[in-house]
């Protein structure tokens, strides 16, 4: 970077600047398979901070990259240049005009909390990608994004009315009907010259983000969304009405931040549609499904997605989409689901069922929920497997004309069997858009061949058919070599005018669209991928161990979303290093760095630090990344060669600190009520003294806590497992759990061991968490004497640790584990199982009577499938 830039810019820039290898790291991928490191990142925090920092690049030709969340599946937000993060402080929604239905927005603005800002005018942002938890206007709008109900909608260019941007030399302007730019002379030469050209060289496909949306110029569309409002929403210029003004707002759309940078948009909202209803049909394979989309369109439709049975066999192995099957009868080969909205549920009951055979209705909005969510979790789930090769995301935005759906599919599964994979085919079926992603191990150079191979034949085969190779996603490097495929040589080089004019030196967003390198370079696995890992304490289930682990996150950053469990760190900072994709980032750079990159390892401890391991992630994720057991397992190996802080020990063996303590518990609790002592403890043991300490129960005030032996003429027992909270500060909780369980006539036993070794594990005690591990265990054996009994607590992290971790601390004890972990219960859990079935033993516990999904046994998860 170039010193008397650095020098200027820290003048004048008031947010982070981060120029360290970490930080690099963590911004040198997005959701895509590609990586770049950058040359730093500058996170601005105000508008002055953002202009400065592309006025002063313009003024050092220092390259420069917009980026909001990192969500986009085409690499367009990574690169060689300064990442301007504009996602953790420009987050601010400037205004929402109710009487115009328009919000003015920066481009930080995540679309979730824009349409919950909205909600209570009912309107919305009409394009809904699936990313929209955490994907960021200003993305939203870079990758022309849509979602399922873009035949309702169309694409977010549609809904753009204005825009104020910053040009590549640092100058600023408002894009919108009136005109005025710098950029008026060369859309008025584009629009004389290359108009009959565009009009001939564009796909017939509406749904098109491949280059510059230089047709909205003209204005000119070669066809229209089905469902498209005939009042078009209200808006004085669109793309859909003959002879309608040009906005030259239409060109930010799309242009992945190669022509401007934005400050901030004016985007049209539209009336959320009152009532909704879903009907499920099921088929006998994808091309089928496909084949029938046509003649569903025909009903009027706001949305019918595809769900293939890859997806639904997946989803029924991940915790937190199973729970959300009931909807789903049988083992289909493919699902479509259609959508009807209006203001009459009477009158889309209706339309709904004279669309005939069907599955499933969905009616309720909790029901409709659990049919969207798994639908939008395909993309995440389909990376679920524990295996090198992967899905890859090349081909998985491609659209054609509906009526040529189902020859496409035909086509594209016969390509990927001649390359000996396959792969999950999903997604907009009433837009002709279908994501497919198939599993190739680019670590291997036939995976990188077949990738290029599948590619080029995929892109033959759409533009034959009329379709676009990007119709959402963007084109960033997996499909800018294909723009000039796309639209002909002389189309190309009216895109290529425009750039110049707004971006004359190639600051922004270079070397992506239309100057992108080939699509198999930058790869973040390639062939020359290597990895070196330490011998892990832990078992891996994933067959490359624990690189396999590190690298299971596939970037999509659900965990950036701002509700929910996962991430709470990143929720609390907004900072990429405390989210589960940040940490995994980390970890990759580790074990494929050098081993003795001492600042990294120290970045590394940093990002875990701050991990809760409350493993949200492990069901939340929708790959299933497991980020406190590498918590655990990285803090067991970092601490060999750095030194522990005293407050590890303190909180690891909480549970023998506690039981010292109980002798003295009235001298030690007036002791850590002093002001003086109260500072000293946490000074010394490196805590903060803002939060009340713990006050320990005196000895033998447990002892009256004691469950009773219970009088019957059958014997019931349950086995107590006891924490160190309930056992030592709240005896209280205990005592409430053991009058529950005797007033269902239970004996309980109480574990001697206290706790499952939690906390050991949290602060990468492995070894000791073992040993600890081993007693719980011959406890339960002794206290069972081989009856058939259940294990509760009340305490979540000890019942889940013996429930969930012991198997990768004790592998070669699997089926012994496995044998007891399936009777292990929180109290509440094991109360409601007792209360709903009645006591026959703990095979009667094993199905949950509450759950909304069929038994897993009748859908195993599908076997790996064998690809290249």
């Amino acid at each position: 970077m170039i010193p008397d830039f650095l020098n200027e810019l820290k003048k004048r820039f008031t947010g982070d600047l981060r120029l360290d290898r970490a930080s690099r790291i963590l911004y040198s991928t997005d959701a895509s398979m590609y990586q770049i490191e950058p040359l730093g990142v500058a996170i601005p925090k105000n508008q002055d901070d953002l202009q400065a920092v592309v006025e002063l690049a313009a003024k050092y030709k220092v390259p420069i990259l917009p980026r909001g969340s990192g969500s986009s599946l085409g690499g367009q937000a990574i690169g060689e240049a300064l990442i301007l993060d504009c996602s953790r402080y420009l987050d601010s929604i400037i205004e929402i005009d109710y009487d115009s239905h328009t919000a003015l927005v920066e481009p930080g603005v995540v679309l979730a909390d824009l349409n919950r800002a909205v909600a209570k005018f009912g309107l919305m942002f009409g394009p809904d990608p699936a990313s929209a938890e955490r994907a960021t206007m200003g993305g939203v709008i870079g990758n022309n994004a849509t979602g399922a109900h873009s035949i309702l909608y169309g694409m977010s260019v549609d809904h753009l009315i204005s825009a104020d941007v910053i040009l590549g030399d640092g100058s600023l302007e408002t894009w919108d009907e009136s005109g005025r730019s710098k950029l008026s002379q060369t859309i008025s030469n584009i629009r004389e010259k290359y108009t009959d050209a565009i009009k001939q060289n564009f796909p017939s496909s509406w749904r098109n983000s491949a280059g510059y949306r230089i047709n909205y110029l003209l204005p000119w569309s070669p066809s229209v969304p089905p469902q498209w409002d005939v009042n078009h929403y209200g808006l004085s210029s669109t793309v859909y009405r003959p002879q309608s003004a040009v906005n030259m707002a239409s060109l930010l759309a799309g242009s992945e931040g190669t022509l401007a940078v934005m400050r901030s948009a004016k985007v049209n909202l539209i009336a959320k549609p009152k009532h909704t209803i879903l009907g499920v049909l099921a088929y006998e394979s994808i091309v089928q499904a496909c084949n029938d989309v046509p003649r569903l369109l025909e009903f009027n439709p706001s949305a019918i997605e595809l769900i293939p049975q890859l997806i639904i066999q997946l989803a029924r192995g991940i915790p937190a989409y199973a729970r959300q099957m009931g909807w789903m009868v049988g083992d289909p080969a493919a699902v479509l689901v259609i959508e009807f909205s209006g203001d009459q549920p009477s009158a889309l009951k209706d339309a709904v069922r004279r669309v005939g055979g069907l599955l499933t209705i969905a009616e309720s909005a909790e029901d409709q929920s659990r049919v969207w969510n798994i639908r939008k979790m395909g993309l995440g789930i389909l990376d679920s497997l524990p295996q090198a090769a992967r899905p890859a995301a090349f081909i998985e935005d491609c659209a054609v004309p509906v009526e040529h759906l189902g020859n496409f599919v035909r086509e594209v599964e016969r390509i990927m069997h001649e390359h000996h994979t396959e792969g999950g085919i999903y997604a907009h079926a009433s837009a002709g858009c279908l994501h497919i992603r198939p599993l190739l191990n680019l670590q291997k150079g036939e995976g990188v061949r077949a990738l290029r191979s599948i590619g080029e034949q995929v892109l033959h085969l759409t533009l034959s058919l009329g379709g676009s190779m990007s119709s959402e996603h963007g084109d960033g490097i997996v499909s800018g070599e294909w723009i000039k495929n796309t639209y002909g040589a002389e189309v190309t080089e009216a895109m290529r005018l425009l750039k110049r004019a707004a971006d004359p030196d190639n600051l922004l967003n270079p070397k992506k669209m239309l100057d992108a390198p080939p699509m198999d370079t930058h790869l973040r696995y390639g062939e020359k991928y290597q990895v070196k890992v330490w011998e892990s304490n832990l078992h891996f289930e994933h067959e490359r161990g624990l690189a396999g682990a590190i690298e299971h996150c596939n970037g999509q950053g659900v965990c950036r979303k701002t509700t929910g469990v996962m991430c709470p760190s990143f929720q609390a900072t907004k900072d990429e290093a405390f989210s589960t994709r940040g940490r995994s980032n980390l970890m990759r750079g580790l074990i494929s760095g050098s081993a003795a990159d001492h600042d990294l390892s120290s970045a590394v401890y940093r990002s875990l630090d701050l991990c809760l391991a409350c493993k949200g992630c492990t069901s939340e994720c929708p790959s299933g990344v497991d980020m406190p057991k590498l918590k655990y397992e990285f803090m067991n190996e970092y601490y060999k060669t750095h030194r522990r802080p005293l407050h590890d020990y303190l909180f690891g063996y909480f549970h023998v600190v506690s039981k010292l303590m109980m002798p003295f518990a009235p001298l030690a609790n007036s002791f850590m009520r002093m002001a003086w002592s109260k500072k000293l403890i946490a000074r010394v043991m490196g805590i903060t003294e803002k939060r009340p300490f713990p006050v320990f129960v005196k000895s033998g005030k447990v002892d009256r806590y004691t469950a009773k032996k219970v009088n019957g003429s059958e014997k019931k027992i349950v086995i107590f497992l006891s924490d160190v909270f309930s056992s030592y500060l709240e005896p209280e909780v205990q005592q409430a759990a053991f009058d529950i369980l005797r007033a269902y006539g239970y004996e309980v036993k109480v574990m001697s061991v206290v706790g499952a070794g939690a906390s050991l594990l949290s602060k990468g005690f492995l070894d000791a968490a073992r040993t600890h591990a081993e007693k719980v265990l011959a406890e339960i054996k002794h206290l069972a004497a081989g009856a058939d009994v259940s294990i509760v607590g009340c305490e979540p992290p000890e019942v889940y640790c013996l429930k969930h971790e012991y198997i990768s601390l004790m592998p070669e004890r699997r089926a012994e584990i496995e044998s007891i972990t399936k009777k292990v219960w929180l109290v509440e859990e094991f109360i409601l199982r007792v209360g709903t079935t009645g006591f026959v033993g703990s095979d009667s516990l094993l199905s949950d009577p509450s759950s909304d999904f069929p038994s897993q046994k009748n859908h195993p998860a599908p076997a790996l499938p064998s690809a290249r």
